[in-house]
């Protein structure tokens, strides 16, 4: 049997915890990246939600930008789909898995509708890796609960059961154990 590809997604929380470039928590993640043979993802939604957007005309990131040009960290092109529009039946599966992520977000959240969209893209990004790659495995990585449960329910409800969610509590623990091979590959084989 062929070796699975280990794809890594990550929340906007995770960047924070460990601070702008450069700094030593980003490169100890790239060297566990490089050790771990994989690579981070994240939704554009968490891009521009870290972009600093009011200093050029083309936002910068702080926290990104490095990593995407020293190639151990992907950006998804944008994910389809419009919170204002509404739920589609017809749509595609990472259309229709970032809206039940946003349903499901919504019912769990004390303020809901705030940020459960950028959010739901994490799902939608799983949903879209696995429907394009045959033989990957998926682990997200974020500081929210309700988040991380619905990275593990909501793929398996499109076929997609290779999943796991490592959820960092207190947030601030991302600075130590996100940037880790052990945090990074998947445990079994």
């Amino acid at each position: 049997m062929a070796k699975k590809y280990t794809a890594n997604i990550a929340d906007t929380v995770m960047f924070r915890n460990l601070g702008k470039h450069p700094s030593p928590q980003l490169q100890s993640l790239q060297r566990a990246v490089a050790e771990g043979e994989t690579e981070i993802w994240v939704p554009a939604a968490v891009y521009h939600e870290l972009a600093d957007t009011g200093t050029v005309d083309s936002p910068a990131n702080p926290y990104l930008d490095a990593a995407i040009e020293e190639g151990w960290l992907r950006v998804a092109t944008p994910l389809p789909g419009n919170r204002s529009d509404g739920y589609d039946p017809n749509a595609g599966q990472v259309e229709q898995a970032r809206f039940v992520a946003d349903s499901f977000l919504n019912q769990q959240s004390k303020y809901p509708e705030t940020n459960n969209w950028i959010d739901a893209a994490l799902v939608a990004l799983a949903v879209r890796l696995f429907e394009r790659n045959s033989r990957i495995r998926i682990i997200t990585h974020t500081a929210d609960a309700n988040l991380a449960e619905a990275c593990t329910r909501i793929p398996p409800e499109f076929g997609y059961y290779d999943i796991k969610s490592r959820y960092y509590n207190p947030p601030q623990t991302a600075k130590t154990e996100f940037p880790t091979v052990e945090s990074l590959t998947w445990d079994e084989p």
